[in-house]
Order: C-alpha cells, then sequence, then structure tokens
C-alpha cells in the first residue's frame, strides 16, 4: 500500500519524531511511505501519483494560514485519495469553538463554551480562558471577571500584532475542577487504550508525554470517544476526555494532527492499522 505522509519538514517540527514513529509504525504493516510536505511543482501538469491513503497531520497554525500541507492535503482529497481524516474534519478540529459547536448539536456531553464576547454575564466562580486556535495547551488560563480574561486577549493581540501566533476567538469555559484527563485514539467505530496524562494536583493543564494509567477503556469511555471523532466528520483522531470528580465524562478536544509516544509500540501499532483500515474500507 502506498502512502503518503503529508506532514510539515519544517525545522522547528523535525525533533518530534512523528515522522519517523508513523514512517516506521505504517511499514511495519507493509505500506511504502512518502513524505509530502506542499504541491510539488509537478504535480499541476501529472496530478499526484496513485496514492492508497494520506495521512493528512496537518497541523492547527497550518489550517489557520492555508499553509502547504493543507493545499496538499485539499488536493489528494480531490483527486480521491482517502485521508486520515477528510479536509472538513481537520478544519473542524482545528478551530475549538467550531469543534464544540458541532459536538453542541449532535448533544456530545462537554463542558459549557461560550465566546468571551457572547457570555451574557460572569458565573459564580472562575472560568477556563482559552484560544479557539492554538493546540498543546498554550496560552490558556483560569479566569475570575471579564476584565481579568479581557485582559490576557489584550496580550494576546498585542502579540499577535508582533508577529505572534494566531490565537482565533477568545473562549470561556466551564472550570471543571481536579478532573482526570485521558488521551484516547479513537475511530467512529474503535478505540485505543486509555492513556491517563499527568496533572499535579491543583494545576489547570497536564504536563509531559508519560502516562501513569493505561488501561482498557469503559464502554461508555470508548463510545464517546468514538462519538467525538464521527460527529466531525473525522476518521482516526486523538481525543481528550475529562472525567469529572463526580464522574461525568467529557468531550473536551479532538485533534486531527495528533502526537503520539514514540517509545510505546502499542499506539504505533492502533494508529498504523487504523489508517491503512481507513484505505482498505475505501478501496
Amino acid at each position: 500500500m502506498r502512502v503518503a505522509l503529508v506532514m510539515t519538514d519544517a525545522d522547528f517540527y523535525a525533533g518530534t519524531g512523528f515522522a519517523e514513529a508513523w514512517t516506521r509504525a505504517l511499514e511495519e504493516h507493509g505500506a511504502s511511505v512518502e513524505g509530502v510536505a506542499q504541491v510539488p511543482p509537478g504535480w499541476g501538469m501529472s496530478g499526484p501519483p496513485a496514492y492508497d491513503l494520506a495521512v493528512a497531520h496537518v497541523l492547527v497554525e497550518e489550517v489557520a494560514a492555508f499553509a502547504p500541507t493543507l493545499a496538499a492535503a485539499t488536493l489528494l482529497e480531490a483527486c480521491g485519495v482517502p485521508l486520515t481524516n477528510p479536509v472538513a474534519a481537520i478544519v473542524a478540529s482545528a478551530d475549538k469553538l467550531v469543534t464544540h459547536a458541532i459536538w453542541a448539536a449532535h448533544g456530545v456531553p462537554q463542558p459549557a463554551t461560550w465566546a468571551l464576547d457572547e457570555l451574557p454575564e460572569w458565573p459564580d466562580g472562575p472560568l477556563v480562558l482559552k484560544p479557539a486556535l492554538c493546540d498543546g495547551a498554550r496560552h490558556i488560563a483560569l479566569v475570575h471577571s471579564f476584565e481579568e480574561a479581557r485582559a490576557h486577549v489584550r496580550a494576546w493581540r498585542e502579540d499577535e500584532a508582533r508577529g505572534g501566533e494566531r490565537r482565533g476567538t477568545a473562549l470561556l469555559q466551564e472550570w471543571v475542577p481536579e478532573p482526570r484527563c485521558v488521551r484516547l485514539f479513537a475511530t467512529p467505530e474503535r478505540t485505543s487504550l486509555a492513556y491517563e496524562k499527568a496533572r499535579q494536583p491543583g494545576a489547570l493543564i497536564t504536563h509531559g508525554t508519560v502516562y501513569p494509567r493505561v488501561y482498557e477503556p469503559p464502554v461508555e469511555m470508548a463510545a464517546l470517544a468514538q462519538r467525538m471523532v464521527e460527529t466531525l466528520g473525522g476518521g482516526l483522531m486523538g481525543v481528550d476526555v475529562l472525567i469529572a470528580e463526580d464522574g461525568r465524562l467529557l468531550a473536551l478536544e479532538a485533534n486531527a494532527p495528533f502526537g503520539f509516544d514514540v517509545t510505546d509500540p502499542a499506539q504505533g501499532e492502533f494508529v498504523a492499522a487504523a489508517a491503512l483500515r481507513r484505505a482498505r474500507v475505501a478501496a
């Protein structure tokens, strides 16, 4: 099976090891893998090769800028190459406001989420401020008033004006105190093991890529993870589920370009098998 790995070759991303991890995992399943960081000039005359699958690892900032990787994924999809996630799902998962709006329309349980400028009054207690764009838990803060939230957003906009990364719409989200945060890799039909993220007591965000607990997800968690992907029109995503202190399961985010632990063969095995299964179903 011939696979296009659509991923930036920029220096800033080379150290992640994700290109090597994807390549190794896919090759172990007998696939041949070719990196595609942009649309090659020759494709303008010939079109793309006859790929069986494209793993479209298009970053949030690349979606926001319509970068070469997004253009390549769009071209491959239009030429009939199956993508791990359709372009519409890549775009939907890149913008948290769009993600939460889609989930709300489908009744997916999630923390209540508002655009900062649309919240009519401040509720009792703090809220989580986050940008609609950006990943890696960047620029997230626990805020206690409109004034505090808007001060953060002013700093965002000042940084953007200096050339910093785009944050998009400022969102306020229900604060879920002391949750457990679980990463799962999911398709609309299957889920991986559940990887519980490390978080210090009292901390707002998780840290590191080491998972203190790994286990088979309960049926309800697996079903939620699959629904998170299916409602976004996705094929294979990394999703984060919050487990509240009262036991509620809440959809937090979904990532079309997801990272996985390059030292864990089980993660590579699951994502490679799930990706190649999409190509076989489409064939």
